[in-house]
């Protein structure tokens, strides 16, 4: 039986992108929430429904999720201009595309950082400066002591930066090879990569960060650059992906894999099974994308999704700055006599003003710095 060969439709733009990325940032606030109520500042008790903390806590999966839309997103353009052109002749300005991407990802990732710090000064907190130094240069995921800094969810847009300086190498390689095999180069090179960090020990110091390096991470990254290979039509795919189950069935292999990480060296594949799942979900929801208005959760998430970079970068340092309220409230005798989850709900109660503060610096720090990076 002949397979079915499915090829992309054009689109201008895919809805269905803004709203993943509304989604991995709302799983990604969630997740904070959930250490926050559980982990930082807990009840006394620990908290209710224990099993609630571990089902929150999946919400980190929004980082392969956000790594896998980031090379959609960044490599449709430049496939776009591969599938119209020969690929000798279509090698990008290299200088105009690093100009666009700091002027569109940095001045907002700086005032993320000045906001951070504003709450860590008010909370009245020693302000560690190596940590916020080496944070605003975005070299701080290298060494455990600077690694979380003012900011802890900012180390992927470190490993960002660090995947954009590659992404010269896998334009090459997509140009040169292309798709599938510059996807297996970069898979035997993450692969690599994470069986040497597997096998030789390194100090304690930079161990945990060498797992975050790019090179752990480029294949999830690389995925995504491969859906858009099919979006601009230089890749057709079997028809059976365009399902989600196949998605979600490694998805589920990857929860599995979660729990049983410290047997037989599975987590060395931990996170290429997650990117595999979340590439092969992207392509299923681009596939069975229809012109239109999207259904009401749909449009929700599509519009968090345009302000999704700032719902990332904000909301940690607004639930560290709740925390020690959660912590006071909950040695109160009324809170400990009714069992009353308080930690759980201080934290969720953040989660509003948590999306209206990213609403705000949307409008006046984000999109002042995309139209700066589009002038370029």
């Amino acid at each position: 039986m002949a397979v079915e060969i499915q090829t992309a439709p054009t689109r201008a733009r895919w809805e269905r992108v803004d709203q993943l990325r509304g989604l991995a940032a709302l799983a990604v606030v969630v997740c904070h929430l959930a250490v926050s109520a559980y982990l930082n500042a807990p009840n006394l008790d620990g908290g209710s429904w224990p099993w609630l903390g571990k089902i929150l806590g999946f919400g980190y999966l929004g980082v392969p999720l956000f790594f896998v839309i980031s090379g959609f997103c960044i490599h449709l353009p430049y496939a776009r201009t591969l599938a119209a052109a020969d690929p000798e002749m279509a090698t990008p300005d290299w200088k105009r595309f690093f100009a666009r991407r700091f002027w569109r990802l940095y001045p907002p990732y700086l005032a993320a950082l000045v906001v951070a710090l504003g709450l860590w000064w008010l909370a009245g907190s020693p302000i560690p400066w190596v940590a916020v130094t080496t944070q605003a240069l975005l070299v701080h995921p290298f060494h455990t002591a600077t690694f979380d800094g003012v900011n802890p969810p900012a180390w992927t847009l470190a490993v960002e930066a660090q995947l954009y300086l590659a992404y010269p190498v896998v334009f090459w390689l997509s140009a040169r090879l292309g798709p599938l095999r510059a996807l297996g180069a970069v898979l035997a090179v993450t692969m690599g990569y994470r069986v040497v960090l597997a096998l030789v020990p390194l100090p304690v110091e930079l161990g945990g960060p060498a797992w975050v390096v790019f090179l752990a991470r480029w294949f999830e990254w690389v995925l995504g650059a491969t859906v858009a290979e099919w979006a601009a039509g230089r890749l057709t795919l079997p028809g059976v992906l365009r399902t989600p189950w196949p998605g979600i069935a490694l998805l589920g292999a990857g929860v599995w894999i979660e729990w049983h990480a410290g047997s037989y060296g599975l987590y060395i594949v931990k996170e290429p099974v997650y990117g595999v799942a979340f590439a092969l979900l992207l392509y299923a929801a681009l596939a069975h994308e229809r012109p239109g208005f999207p259904s009401a959760p749909g449009r929700y998430l599509g519009r968090v999704g345009v302000y999704s970079y700032r719902l990332y970068l904000l909301p940690r340092p607004i639930q560290l700055a709740f925390e020690s309220i959660a912590r006071e409230i909950a040695t109160w005798p009324i809170v400990i006599a009714l069992g009353m989850p308080s930690s759980l709900l201080i934290m969720a109660g953040t989660t509003p003003l948590v999306l209206w503060a990213s609403r705000v610096l949307y409008r006046y720090c984000e999109r002042p710095s995309i139209q700066r990076s589009q002038a370029v």
